[in-house]
């Protein structure tokens, strides 16, 4: 069973590697895994998913749409590894959810 624990929303910067491609505007949905049976978180596992608007560049979405790994730089300090799933911005993590730069 999956919970809804957070929402962050803001303006950050997307790079590709090393390289900045464009900041954007995110709004972000963080879901835990919990078990079925005892209702307790299931370690690690987390998944975001969400959407982006570019504010900078605005070929940012068609050009990197399901290619490599982007990284988004959050305003909290926080990063997302993410692929953008479609035109409308919509993103997926990657595997390892919010982390610290």
């Amino acid at each position: 069973m999956q919970r809804l624990i957070e929402q962050p929303a803001g303006d950050g910067d997307v790079f590709a590697g090393p390289g900045r491609v464009g900041r954007v505007h995110y709004h972000l949905s963080v879901y835990r895994q919990f078990s079925d049976a005892e209702g307790e978180p299931v370690p690690g596992h987390i998944e975001v998913e969400g959407r982006i608007t570019p504010i900078d560049v605005s070929d940012l979405i068609e050009t990197n749409l399901e290619r490599s790994e982007l990284t988004l730089h959050l305003a909290d300090g926080r990063a997302l590894d993410f692929l953008i799933a479609n035109e409308g911005g919509t993103i997926r993590s990657t595997g390892r959810g919010l982390h610290q730069r």
